[in-house]
């Protein structure tokens, strides 16, 4: 109890601020933010309205540590976010342009004991409520600047030293001041899924060519531009894990055969064998396999038969026999992306209460008790054991942006890396050499609008573009406005936008919870979506005019891709509530959820007249439809592809959707009555999956996601002596 009364807190405006805590609070708002970012309030803090230059910044803060000043400017953006301060208008922060940052907000220092046990407006024995320190009376700062930059540069050094001393307790690697990068690849295309060979040397790892080609993996010695591919085989291999002796790579592979777990020679075009069939492997291409350093043994991510979540298998090489080895709790989505610490007795791993909803996680190698590691409820894309195993390196969007954490096995020490600190994922560590890989990846999405007709005349045309992930578009039914989502707050959020793109303007704000796929009522007021909250995804509808959302569907399944019936009255969604996935349907009233259908539906729409619910299934191409009434499942489309379940709409004319028999991608449409098929339009590209399409009243254009540019590279960190 002593120790919390001597915590010391001061205000900035209406927020609180508690160092110590690292913590920032108003109302019944608080915010946890990593100790760089409070590190780099507390030096504005200590010199309000005065510039402080970017070097002295970086200088105080990231001490005896070379990086970028992009780091510095992710921190004010943080802190913005966090304050809803506005850049154009600053109420706390303010940039200085080519020179640093001055703190506008007014500072009022709060007494040790005020900042736990005494409320804000209420004197404290010997102390009124507050000190005020305002600028504009010098004399009262120069008696106070010394006891504020005292309490900052004290603050600082408490961090450092206490930082160090905990690192050293929890037992974690000690981390070098600093690195040196190089850039691994720089090919045209996309590589990731970095993997070190055990001598830390060469590095497998996965690329797709630009033209969109198959992805193929490859070997390639640090140092050296010698290039090396694995196979000879044509189709698609993913996730590389080197056996302990360095002679095999064991991958991922879809060929003509199915799909397999293959191992071949370490070395170019070597001779491989097919080894294992999995069942419905998750996320086939998110690094689902790790050898253990025995040799003996494989773990992978896999479903069993029809059931809704992955389980984590161990397969014994001399037998080929994969026994599970954890599974999630009920009505989770699964359990994925395993690796084996370097001894081999643990086991690192995602949990995931849905796709987008990740934690990480450990467990021993024979099975038993699972350890929690993180409680964030965000996106994890990649981890890797630290080299003595007594840490975990993983890349989060945790703080906006992807970037690398580290953390100790007992959950404690999570930190920021000082590399891999924008749009970083894919870590891997090399077991010795000091030496950390990751993949950065970029690329600029487009909502562009499609009108019919052949030739020049339907060239699609970009109505938004952004680098961080514009897509999903739904019309309004007057079409004067579509909604749609997009990372451009830092968090995936839905946003409306004006039909040329000129007027933009955010709906929703959850704050980190991924919220995404917007579906627009037929009366125009309304939007329904899903939202990431409490860890599992549900629905909500909100008004276009603003005000709170409401909240459908509760409960631990998760219920994505809501959908609106003809009559605005129901709601129909993907749900795994039911032990698999089916689509369900509820009141937007208010009702206890109901099954649809008795086999797999993602994105659902009902006809104009209320009498067919048509639906895509999540990993099989094709469109099905059963009446609205009850009745048979048929299927009537092979199209869209599998993956591609958003791309389609149902209008009066017909359905239009993305197809791509011809070889080419285009927009065709269909007569459900007349079965006949005609072309709307052709498209310069495939878009990416997981998004959709969107058809203006009139039947005459409609918005679809464009993926462009997009690349991605592998970088290499070595630590400095």
């Amino acid at each position: 109890m002593d120790d919390l009364e001597n915590k010391s807190a001061f205000l900035i405006r209406d927020w609180k601020v508690e160092p110590r805590l690292n913590t920032l609070s108003r109302e019944d708002v608080a915010h946890h933010v990593e100790p760089k970012v409070m590190k780099v309030l507390l030096v504005l803090a200590a010199q309000p309205n005065q510039v402080v230059s970017k070097d002295d910044l970086m200088k105080a803060v990231w001490t005896s540590t070379f990086v970028s000043d992009d780091v510095l400017t992710r921190c004010i953006s943080l802190l913005r976010h966090l304050m809803g301060d506005d850049p154009r208008d600053p109420r706390f922060i303010q940039t200085i342009p080519k020179v640093g940052y001055r703190l506008v907000g007014e500072v009022r220092i709060l007494p040790p004991k005020t900042a736990v046990e005494a409320p804000q407006n209420e004197p404290v024995a010997g102390h009124t409520a507050e000190e005020k320190m305002p600028s504009a009376d010098a004399g009262f700062w120069r008696a106070k600047k010394s006891w504020v930059l005292a309490f900052a540069v004290g603050f600082l050094i408490l961090l450092g030293v206490g930082g160090g001393v905990a690192w050293h307790m929890l037992g974690r690697p000690s981390r070098p001041a600093a690195y040196r990068t190089l850039q691994f690849t720089s090919y045209a295309g996309q590589q990731d899924r970095p993997a070190f060979s055990p001598d830390g040397k060469s590095l497998a790892f996965v690329w797709t060519e630009e033209d969109e080609g198959e992805p193929h993996i490859y070997i390639k010695e640090i140092g050296s531009e010698t290039l090396a591919r694995l196979t000879n085989l044509k189709e698609s291999e993913y996730s590389p894990a080197w056996s302990p002796d360095g002679l095999e790579i064991a991958y991922l592979a879809e060929t003509k055969d199915g799909l397999g777990i293959f191992i071949a020679e370490a070395k170019a075009n070597g001779t491989q064998r097919k080894i294992f069939i999995p069942e419905e492997p998750t996320h086939w291409d998110q690094g689902d396999l790790s050898w253990s350093p025995d040799g003996k043994s494989l773990i992978f991510a896999d479903h069993a038969g029809s059931s809704p979540s992955s389980t984590i298998y161990q397969l014994e090489l001399s037998t080929l026999h994969a026994r599970p080895l954890i599974s999630p709790p009920s009505g989770w989505e699964g359990d994925l992306n395993p690796v084996y610490s370097p001894d081999g007795q643990s086991v690192a791993f995602l949990r995931a209460s849905e796709m987008a909803v990740r934690d990480l996680y450990w467990v021993s190698a024979q099975g038993g008790q699972v350890h929690r590691l993180t409680q964030d409820g965000r996106n994890i894309d990649g981890l890797a054991w630290s080299a003595d195993g007594k840490s975990l390196v993983f890349s989060s969007d945790r703080g906006g942006k992807y970037a690398l954490w580290q953390i100790g096995l007992n959950g404690k020490g999570l930190e920021r890396m000082p590399v891999g600190t924008e749009d970083a994922t894919q870590p891997a560590v090399a077991l010795s050499g000091g030496r950390l890989a990751y993949a950065q990846s970029s690329a600029l999405w487009s909502i562009v609008r499609v009108l019919e007709g052949k030739g020049s005349e339907s060239k699609p045309t970009a109505v938004l573009s952004s680098t961080q992930q514009d897509s999903a578009p739904s019309y309004s039914p007057d079409a004067t406005q579509f909604a749609f989502q997009s990372w451009r707050s830092g968090n995936q959020e839905i946003w409306l936008s004006s039909a040329d793109g000129h007027s933009l303007r955010q709906l929703t704000n959850f704050n980190g919870n991924l919220t995404g796929s917007p579906s627009w009522a037929s009366r125009g007021d309304w939007i329904a979506f899903d939202s990431r909250v409490a860890g599992h995804s549900h629905v909500f509808v909100a008004s276009v005019h603003g005000g709170a959302a409401r909240q459908l569907t509760f409960g631990d399944a998760n219920d994505i891709v809501p959908r609106w019936s003809a009559n605005d009255r129901t709601l129909y969604f993907r749900s795994n509530r039911g032990g698999r996935w089916q689509l369900w349907k509820i009141l937007v009233a208010g009702d206890i959820p109901q099954p649809v259908t008795s086999n797999d539906g993602m994105v659902s729409g009902e006809s104009k007249d209320g009498k067919w619910l048509y639906f895509t299934r999540g990993y099989e191409a094709g469109l099905w439809r059963v009446p609205t009434a009850g009745g048979v499942e048929t299927k009537i489309l092979d199209q869209p592809a599998a993956g591609y379940w958003g791309y389609w709409a149902i209008t009066h004319k017909g359905i239009y959707y993305l197809d791509v028999q011809a070889g080419n991608a285009a927009i065709s449409l269909y007569d459900p009555e007349t079965h006949k098929v005609s072309r709307f339009a052709r498209l310069d590209r495939m878009p990416p999956q997981n998004a959709g399409i969107s058809v203006r009243a009139g039947d005459k254009e409609l918005l679809i996601t464009d993926l462009r540019n997009a690349e991605s590279h592998i970088t290499v960190a070595e630590s400095l002596p």
